[in-house]
């Protein structure tokens, strides 16, 4: 009788593995056939594309407005390009974004055949484009201070999902660099953090979460643009690392995406002179073909950071950079203007693809380029999105006219699974909790409840403080009176609030002067300042300017319990101590972030 249990048990056991494992090959399989079903698009697609075609679409432009007036619709005319990029400026309200990525797109299908990718940075914090139709999240350092992955995918997922509604479908965060260099004038609080786990674990976390959000997540810079104090923007930055001291530091986050699914990097204009003495990563064989794509396998998507920068334009424009950035590995030039300067880019890169500069080992690598884009076009169904208005123009003619049955439904239950996860994903308290848990203090931890509110004095500037000061009836007091108060000893505690070093230098000098009353400071600007140091002193960091943030800096000296933590940040030494003990406290915050 056991050994008829015994072989029964043994039977359901081997069936049931079976059955698994038959579902988990279907599943491979299935996956097979869909990539390689949108792969034979992507070649098909760009078999039929001229080579003005080709040229415009490994060229992302800008466009003047907040409507297609005429200058965007001849730039799209002209340069026929592969996306386009929008800033501030061309980004109102919610229905005036939609209006103009529809006109954007039916323009695009009329004189490329193909639908654009439309990109923005929209990092959170203090880097934020989209004001209307997307949550105004904190920035990286913020979310990387809250130490929570599942935070970090959340807020990766909200943002490109509602970014996608609105008709944008390429985002350009997460930024990856390490800003373990404190006087860094272009990253700062843009970078999730000074240490490798906070990045690796935020910047990771966030990609993720973005992908799965239906708007391409973009990882930079690479190969790392954190331990600079140039901006790339102004000058050329160099950064005198080996190729081993970037792979056990800097490349640690950029390769661990990769590994996890990252499907688009852009690339640093840094100089590396023991890795490539002649060019920056943006213009390097050496970092972006040896390196990114051979070592570490990358097959995603390379976008250049904008080529107008000064380390761009200023340094290599007589040597054809565009050209030079194809042959490196990269597929899109990343253009932030319009007319000549995009024009001259486009005549560029032409004129080098028909003397046959672009096709190197037996490869068409502009070809390959386009194909690449198209792939991911298709991979996040952004070339179904627009099935329906490609019988006009251009795209009557290149616009796949049916999609295999396996990839229809495969963009089908793709859009199911996003509505399903942004269900799951977002609560309306989501950007109120993680601006809460991003506070942290310095040069000590923090708890608020040592003094009373009825011993605190508040000295606040800003409508998002006094608003949130009155709707609690609380007062506010005028700089005179806080000193009054102070000097006549009827509070223990004042909070005032900075965001520029000369509000930090006011904290600094009303501690002080008056030694026995606690003092706290708000910072809602950068931290990478100099920063006061007095013993009666203490700064909360919220890292980003953003309503919520701002907020969560006043809850968490009114109603916050629990402490709030040390600051994990490389922060700017100060040489002038007033507290032996002060010092201690600091000196301990930059050695344990190291």
């Amino acid at each position: 009788m056991f050994k008829r249990l015994l072989v029964a048990g043994v039977s359901s056991a081997c069936l049931l593995f079976l059955f698994f494992w038959l579902g988990q090959f279907r599943s491979e399989l299935q996956a097979q056939e869909i990539q390689e079903g949108m792969l034979r698009q992507a070649e098909e697609i760009t078999s039929k594309l001229s080579p003005e075609e080709l040229v415009g679409q490994v060229i992302h432009v800008a466009i003047p407005g907040t409507v297609l007036d005429p200058i965007a619709k001849k730039e799209i005319e002209t340069i026929k390009p592969g996306g386009v990029i929008l800033f501030g400026r061309n980004l109102g309200s919610k229905s005036d974004i939609k209006s103009l990525n529809k006109d954007l797109q039916t323009s695009a299908l009329e004189n490329t055949g193909l639908p654009l990718l439309i990109s923005v940075d929209q990092e959170g914090g203090r880097v934020i484009r989209v004001k209307d139709g997307v949550t105004q999240f904190p920035g990286a350092m913020a979310l990387g201070q809250t130490k929570d992955k599942d935070m970090a995918k959340k807020v990766g997922f909200v943002t490109s999902y509602q970014l996608r509604k609105l008709g944008l479908n390429f985002l350009f965060a997460p930024d990856m660099d390490i800003n373990n260099n404190p006087f860094n004038p272009v990253i700062n609080t843009r970078s999730l953090g000074s240490n490798l786990e906070t990045v690796l674990n935020a910047g990771v976390s966030y990609e993720e979460g973005a992908r799965l959000g239906g708007s391409i997540p973009v990882i930079k810079h690479f190969p790392g643009h954190g331990d600079t104090n140039v901006d790339s923007h102004l000058g050329l930055p160099k950064i005198e690392k080996t190729l081993e001291e970037l792979k056990s530091f800097e490349l640690i986050p950029f390769q661990t995406a990769i590994q996890n699914g990252a499907d688009a990097i852009m690339s640093a204009h840094i100089v590396y002179p023991k890795i490539d003495p002649n060019f920056p990563a943006t213009l390097s064989s050496k970092i972006l073909g040896d390196l990114l794509r051979k070592e570490f396998q990358y097959q995603g998507l390379i976008i250049t950071d904008a080529m107008e920068m000064d380390a761009i334009d200023e340094h290599y424009q007589k040597e054809d950079p565009g050209v030079l950035a194809l042959i490196a590995g990269a597929d899109i030039i990343l253009m932030t203007s319009w007319g000549p300067t995009t024009q001259s880019m486009r005549d560029q890169i032409l004129q080098a693809y028909k003397k046959g500069t672009l096709v190197r080992e037996g490869k068409d690598l502009l070809k390959e380029a386009v194909k690449r884009q198209i792939y991911y076009k298709l991979k996040y169904g952004i070339i179904t999105e627009f099935a329906d208005a490609s019988k006009n123009g251009r795209a009557s003619s290149i616009f796949p006219k049916e999609l295999p049955e396996v990839l229809k439904n495969h963009f089908v239950e793709q859009d199911k699974n996003r509505e399903n996860l942004f269900s799951q994903y977002y609560q309306e308290t989501l950007n109120r909790d993680v601006s809460r848990k991003a506070i942290v203090s310095f040069p000590k931890t923090f708890l608020p409840e040592n003094v009373s509110i009825e011993n605190t004095v508040f000295y606040l500037k800003g409508e998002e403080f006094l608003s949130d000061l009155k709707s609690r009836n609380i007062s506010n007091s005028d700089l005179a009176n806080l000193r009054k108060k102070l000097e006549k000893k009827e509070v223990k505690r004042a909070v005032l609030n900075s965001f520029t070093q000369t509000e930090l230098d006011l904290a600094l000098s009303i501690a002080q002067k008056f030694p026995e009353a606690e003092i706290v400071c708000l910072h809602y600007g950068t931290p990478f300042l100099d920063l006061p140091d007095a013993t009666n002193l203490k700064i909360l960091f919220s890292f980003s300017p953003t309503p919520e943030s701002k907020k969560a800096l006043l809850y968490s000296v009114l109603d916050r319990k629990n402490e709030i933590p040390l600051v994990d940040l490389i922060l700017k030494p100060n040489p002038k101590k007033t507290s032996a003990s002060t010092e201690t406290e600091e000196d301990s915050v930059t050695k344990n972030t190291k």
